[in-house]
Formats: C-alpha cells, sequence, structure tokens
C-alpha cells in the first residue's frame, strides 16, 4: 500500500500543473471509471474465480484400445490475482491522483495529521484529504479485498517450472500418473467333474480387470494462497485505522466561529446582510 503513495507523488512530481476548475471538471469522470473498475475486479473475484484456475490432462491409450480424446484436456490460467491488482494499482492513479489534489488544493493553509503505517510515516495530509482516503476505504474496496480467489488448501501447490507459468506467478500440482482401467466380463463353462451329454453345461460369469491406457493430471492456478489473502486483507485494516488516527490529529483544533449562517437566511427573509 505504500506503494500507491509513492507513485502518486511521482506523478504529482512530473505531471504538468493544472487549474482547479479543470481537475473539478476531470474527477466526475475519473470517479466513474474507478468505480467501473472496482465493480469489474469485484466481478471477477467472487463470480468469475475460473478465470484463475487451470488444468492439464494427457491420456494415451493402449495398443488395441479405442483413444478416448475426452480424458485430454487443457484450461490455460486465463489471468492471475497479482495481475488484476496490479492493472487496478496502475489504472487507478488518474482517480487518485485527481481526486487527492482538489481535495489539498481546497484544504490550503488547513491544520494537518501525519498519516503513520506500519512505523513509517507516510507524510503529512490535510483532513479533506484524509476524509476522502477514509471514504474510499471504507467503500467497495473492501469488499473486493475479501473476495480475492484463493487457492484450495487440499492440494500442495508450488510455483510452477514452466517457463510460461513462472514468469506470472502461476502455482501447480504435483504431476499425478496412473493407469485407465477397464472391467471385461465373459461368460466361462464351468467343470463338470461327471460329464453327461444329456446335461446342459454349468455356465457362470468372470470379470477381468485390464488396463486400457494411461493418463496425467495437474492443476494450475493464479490465485493467492489463504495467507496472502490474509495479509492484504490486514494491512487494509491498519491503513484504515491510521487514516482515522491522523484524521483524530487534523481535527484537534479550534473551531473558528461564522456568521455565513445567519447571514443567509436575513438575506433571504429581509433583504438584509
Amino acid at each position: 500500500m505504500l506503494r500507491f503513495f509513492q507513485e502518486k507523488s511521482y506523478l504529482c512530481k512530473y505531471m504538468k500543473p493544472i487549474k482547479l476548475g479543470v481537475a473539478l471538471a476531470l474527477r466526475e469522470r475519473a470517479e466513474k471509471e474507478f468505480k467501473h473498475m472496482v465493480d469489474d475486479i469485484f466481478t471477477k473475484f467472487k463470480t468469475k474465480q475460473t478465470l484463475f484456475k487451470g488444468e492439464r490432462k494427457t491420456y494415451i491409450a493402449k495398443e488395441g484400445y479405442l483413444d478416448e480424446p475426452s480424458k485430454r484436456n487443457f484450461v490455460n490460467v486465463v489471468s492471475t490475482v497479482s495481475e488484476q491488482l496490479e492493472w487496478m494499482n496502475t489504472h487507478s492513479q488518474n482517480y487518485f491522483t485527481t481526486v487527492f489534489n482538489i481535495e489539498k488544493t481546497n484544504a490550503s493553509g488547513a491544520p494537518k495529521g501525519t498519516l503513520v503505517v506500519d512505523g513509517t510515516t507516510v507524510g503529512e495530509y490535510s483532513s479533506l484529504e484524509l476524509l476522502r482516503l477514509k471514504s474510499i476505504l471504507e467503500g467497495k474496496l473492501r469488499d473486493l479485498y475479501k473476495e480475492i480467489p484463493v487457492r484450495t488448501e487440499q492440494s500442495i501447490w508450488a510455483l510452477s517450472d514452466e517457463e510460461a507459468f513462472k514468469a506470472k506467478g502461476i502455482f501447480s500440482t504435483s504431476l499425478e500418473t496412473g493407469e485407465a482401467k477397464t472391467t471385461i466380463k465373459e461368460q466361462y463353462i464351468l467343470p463338470d467333474p461327471h460329464p453327461d451329454k444329456n446335461r446342459q453345461p454349468m455356465v457362470a460369469d468372470r470379470s477381468t480387470q485390464v488396463v486400457i491406457g494411461t493418463y496425467t493430471s495437474q492443476q494450475f492456478s493464479g490465485e493467492f494462497s489463504i495467507y496472502q489473502r490474509a495479509e492484504v486483507l490486514v494491512r487494509y485494516e491498519r491503513l484504515l485505522q491510521a487514516t482515522i488516527t491522523a484524521l483524530e490529529e487534523a481535527n484537534q483544533v479550534e473551531i473558528q466561529k461564522s456568521d455565513l449562517g445567519e447571514k443567509v437566511l436575513n438575506y433571504i427573509h429581509s433583504g438584509k446582510i
């Protein structure tokens, strides 16, 4: 999460200065784009978890037996949780830069609070910036992180050593191998200790299990581990608590008296200011 603040500072440093009016005009679009992005990733995490799962099955029929193509299958891992979060981190910068720049401009000269996360000072921010951050953190982001897909604990996972998967940080189970078998049933004549041509022979059923092929099976995953998701949620809560603490610090100032309220009604009711 600290990386977000570092990247935000970098963008602000090299972005061409714009007027407040322009930023206000851009804010609505930036907010809509950010909301759409969060909704999209939330939907992927919650209802499209197959995007983060893969599978490879092979099958070789034994000579003399029919091939069974249905036993072969390959499903690629379309995306990983890390890719989705990195994409969100990159494409949310316009939104964060716009809204926080507006809040900082509106709060020029206002009291500030120090935001400290995990013992590291992020910086001093106005109450308006901190209120905006608190609002964002208490929105749908929390639900999104709770829905991060996780790998099943019923299998043992390791980082895949296949080049295409390893580069994307995809995990895999160990390769499972085995034999495909079937049962052949046949009838045979029971031996008769007292043969009699006038008597029907006794018939019995016999089942024989035979190997008809060999198979392999392996699962792939671009999901997080349960521990990784828990770490994200812990950092999220720490940042929220740090924001609340900094906001309380920024608000430790005496209230300044304003007479604007009484003047408004005096003017409307009597025309006097």
